[in-house]
């Protein structure tokens, strides 16, 4: 961690230089304070171990941003250390560094500002692949390039600054999916934050220690060093190469601390990262050597930026344009689908209808004014689909898509649920619906069998699919109940028109 004292520059801006050196001085010296009243209608966006996570417009700067906040009583000894470690992060302006915008500093209520990032994280460009089915290769080569470089930046700062928490909810995504690394340098907020949750375990603890590495498990012998970011860069390496979750179906986290410090690693055999992958000898080469068991045998970041350069040099400016394009098509083309008829056709077909709910039975015939709204990502014979549908079919899906509000959330959201739902919240679904007879015992028997959570949570999920609205309204209601509030917003569900119990 970079010195307590706070640093002193000119401040120009993101584009400014870091000049900074140490000396006593007010913490505002370079940090804006920007007052909440200035960041009305705070959306929740998430909630981890750094705080909670809000989205707001800055009522002057006409921005959107991102507020990361702690709410409750803080001594004062422990917001002038917050406040130093947010002055040292404001110095740290860099190309792939999330920029701390100002803080608000307010008796009950202490946040950073930054910019907010519209594509999200790292994490969800890698497993929400209903949103995005593909990611071409030159596009991940360039997200782990600009990982290094930013990490790189920080490990060449006078004194260094050390991430300690690099994983891919921390690496986000500007407009144009270039990285900005989040997070890094916040160990006295992250202890603090903790503190007022008053130890909350909602997080889970296997999610972060596959980043951690063996030689950081016994707390008491921890050191600060470079060799643990690269160590962490090593796993968000390997997941991004493969869009798989390290160790995902091993039950407990012990189980994964126990296999990293027997030398154990994620699979890099051909049935997880195909031979066809670009550069694969060169990728594998370096992850290797980068979650190396002894620390001195790890790369600098330095060193890794010379192996990726070289790959950089090969991919062409238009193809990674068009890589870009071809997300913010799928992006696009999902939060369309949400939001206009997708359903069901005949036997698994699925299409997805842009019919203005205003619009007369008569009318729903695709005419070419409906074509024009189509996103581009919409497949060219979609009119012609259409136009085989019966106004009764359109009339009937229309009402279904009124009667299933809760089914077509939880489909929306089904990654994130897989995600995000606990063990608790899994066995209160099963006794509710074992109890109200939605489902039968062999239903039960085969969600609670799974060996791992998220295992539990897709059958559950299928379950619901199968089973229908009114199951899935006792999930969200559960889910609601649980408090996953990364979940958020819920559904406005109506209530039911007539009982749609389950035959036996």
């Amino acid at each position: 961690m970079a010195s307590a004292c706070s640093m002193r520059t000119n401040d120009r801006g993101p584009e400014g230089g870091n000049s900074a050196s140490c000396s006593p001085c007010n913490i505002s010296y370079t940090l804006p304070i920007i007052s909440s009243n200035k960041l009305p209608d705070q959306r929740f966006v998430s909630r981890g171990a750094y705080g909670t996570v809000s989205s707001a417009r800055h009522a002057d700067w006409r921005i959107p941003v991102a507020v990361k906040s702690l709410q409750g009583s803080l001594l004062e000894s422990e917001r002038d250390s917050l406040l130093k470690e947010a002055e040292i992060l404001h110095q740290a302006r860099f190309s792939y560094i999330l920029p701390i915008l100002g803080i608000c500093n307010e008796p009950q209520f202490l946040g950073i500002v930054t910019e907010y990032m519209p594509n999200g994280s790292l994490n969800q460009l890698l497993y929400e692949k209903n949103i995005y089915p593909n990611v071409a290769w030159s596009l991940r080569y360039r997200i782990l390039y600009e990982i290094a470089l930013g990490v790189n930046y920080l490990h060449n700062l006078s004194p260094p600054l050390m991430h300690h928490d690099l994983k891919t909810q921390n690496i986000l995504l500007d407009s144009e999916f270039h990285v900005k690394i989040a997070d890094f340098g916040l160990s006295k907020w992250r202890i603090v934050s903790m503190s007022l949750s008053k130890g909350d375990k909602s997080m889970s603890e296997g999610g972060t220690i596959i980043y951690i590495p063996p030689e950081c498990y016994d707390t008491s012998k921890i050191r600060s060093s470079v060799k643990h970011d690269i160590y962490s860069y090593a796993i968000i390496m390997w997941e991004v190469m493969s869009r798989k979750k390290p160790f995902e179906d091993v039950v407990h986290y012990l189980q994964i601390m126990f296999s990293m410090s027997q030398g154990k690693r994620p699979d890099v055999g051909e049935e997880t990262l195909p031979l066809d992958i670009p550069y694969r000898e060169l990728a594998v080469s370096l992850m290797e050597s980068a979650w190396a068991p002894n620390p001195e045998e790890r790369p600098s970041f330095s060193r890794c930026l010379i192996d990726l350069e070289s790959v950089m040099r090969t991919f062409e400016e238009i193809p990674m344009l068009e890589a870009v394009i071809n997300l913010k098509r799928a992006k696009a083309h999902y939060e369309w689908s949400c939001v206009h008829l997708p359903n069901k056709v005949s036997n698994d077909e699925s299409i997805s209808l842009n019919i203005p709910l205003n619009t007369s039975i008569q009318e729903t015939s695709c005419s070419p004014q409906y074509d024009q709204s189509y996103p581009s990502s919409v497949p060219q014979n979609m009119s012609k689909r259409c136009s085989l549908l019966s106004d009764d079919f359109i009339f009937r899906t229309m009402q279904s898509q009124d009667s299933a509000v809760a089914l077509n959330w939880i489909q929306t959201k089904r990654e994130d649920i897989v995600h995000q739902m606990t063990d608790t919240c899994i066995n209160q679904c099963l006794d509710a619906l074992i109890s109200k007879d939605l489902i039968m015992k062999e239903d039960y028997e085969l969600v609670y069998t799974k060996p791992t959570r998220t295992s539990r949570v897709r059958q559950l999920l299928d379950t619901t699919d199968s089973q229908g609205e009114e199951v899935a309204r006792i999930i969200v209601q559960k889910l609601k109940d649980n408090r996953q509030l990364g979940l958020q917003p819920y559904p406005n569900i109506p209530p039911a028109s007539r009982s749609s119990s389950l035959h036996l």
